[in-house]
């Protein structure tokens, strides 16, 4: 009896801890679908779980000599928490100025004299708890954590054709800080993004 009870003692310890991994896996962001921000006659190609894009084959840098970031959107009222109205404008901000300064130099000596125009929407944030990411021990499956979704395109001018396009969702990492901040998450994804994008557009 006494073997029996340890040998079901050790597969009961096996579950939970299966269960607990499972748990913590199920728990991750997954990608949002699209918004419309991106006009759907585009199509994005996954370049990932979380993130999708495209570039026209066509696109040559060098014949951009000005760059234009529109100011960030927030398309979707419902999709953001309970965060006000101060907490969603720095979230606009703070994508609006890492674009800015990622894109200013690829951007501003190409000879062509044509201006990219880059548009950006934040399309839900779903805040991280603060309370419940303080310590290890309190960060059961990821309860507290929250993520950010972005799409962005570029076009050829105001009123051109799009040149290229990115969707992202961001989860909250565990090992940095963004998870002590309700809107830490998407404040960090914000430089993520605008370099991704960049990269997209100077590979």
């Amino acid at each position: 009896m006494l073997r029996f009870t340890a040998c079901s003692s050790r597969l009961a310890l096996s579950a939970f801890a299966c269960a607990a991994v499972l748990g913590l896996t199920a728990c991750g962001a997954s990608a949002r679908a699209r918004t419309g921000f991106i006009p759907s006659n585009v199509r994005l190609a996954e370049t990932d779980d979380l993130t999708k894009s495209w570039c026209a084959s066509t696109f040559d840098r060098s014949q951009y000599s000005q760059i234009v970031i529109a100011p960030v959107a927030m398309p979707e009222p419902d999709e953001y928490g309970d965060l006000d109205a101060d907490q969603l404008r720095t979230c606009r901000e703070t994508l609006e100025e890492a674009l800015r300064n990622d894109f200013a130099k690829p951007f501003g000596t190409g000879a062509g004299g044509r201006t990219l125009v880059v548009r950006a929407a934040i399309t839900a944030i779903k805040p991280n708890k603060p309370l419940l990411n303080v310590a290890p021990q309190t960060q059961v499956m990821k309860r507290g954590y929250g993520y950010a979704s972005c799409e962005i395109y570029a076009t050829d001018g105001d009123g051109g054709p799009i040149v290229a396009a990115f969707m992202q969702t961001s989860d909250t990492s565990r090992f940095s800080e963004e998870k002590l901040s309700e809107t830490g998450t998407a404040r960090r994804a914000a430089g993520d993004w605008a370099t991704e994008f960049l990269g997209l557009l100077t590979k």
